[in-house]
């Protein structure tokens, strides 16, 4: 598993690293300003953006016929797709942890940038859950429309994500009533609903992998 974790982290190292990059200068900008709209957006970009990237790198390996030649080393499928799954979670994270610095030096800085504090926690909600929902449409739209179609499998992924995310917002407005505590359970049902589609993801994406020919 160590050895399958290391070469997706080299098969995504050049575009997070480009990536990293870029959110680092674009988090200087965003805690010398003071702009709640643009601390939204960049949580929801480091978070969302690390966790795609992550999962478009499987491409990478179909076309360098890598990901074949896996297939006649001492490996077997589940494994395979086991440390995709790590691995975006592993960028999740990272995402979050720029995320996170961003905004509490922006809250050093200029206090709380929301007119809330739970507000903060919505924001990273909303990141992460989207996050998880797209790999959990991705990873078996990719088995199942192969490498070829990898892009339209992401951006259905994502868009799915999304849907899904903001349809749970809709729902628990529609029947909660608003307070405090109604945004904590939300937030928990949303980051639970997405954890539970992506952790059932991997045995859908295992199953279609198993049966793919190559």
């Amino acid at each position: 598993m160590k050895g399958l974790l290391k070469n997706n982290f080299l098969a995504v190292c050049s575009n997070i690293k480009a990536f990293s990059e870029l959110m680092f200068l674009l988090g200087i900008f965003v805690v010398a300003v003071i702009s709640p709209s643009l601390l939204i957006g960049y949580v929801l970009l480091s978070i969302v953006g690390f966790s795609v990237l992550a999962i478009t790198s499987i491409k990478k390996e179909f076309i360098s016929k890598w990901g074949k030649y896996k297939l006649t080393l001492p490996i077997n499928r589940a494994n395979i797709v086991k440390s995709y799954f790590i691995s975006q979670l592993i960028w999740l994270t990272a995402g979050t942890i720029f995320a996170a610095i961003c905004i509490s030096l922006s809250w050093i800085l200029h206090g709380c940038p929301f007119d809330n504090t739970i507000d903060t926690l919505s924001v990273f909600t909303l990141g992460i859950s989207v996050s998880l929902f797209t790999g959990a449409f991705f990873f078996p739209l990719f088995y199942l429309g192969g490498e070829e179609k990898s892009e339209v499998s992401v951006v259905i992924g994502l868009l799915c994500a999304i849907g899904i995310t903001l349809g749970i917002i809709s729902i628990l407005n529609l029947y909660l009533v608003p307070g405090f505590t109604t945004i904590l359970l939300s937030n928990a049902i949303i980051i639970v609903c997405s954890m539970v589609m992506f952790a059932l993801s991997y045995p859908l994406t295992v199953s279609i992998y198993r049966k793919k020919e190559y």
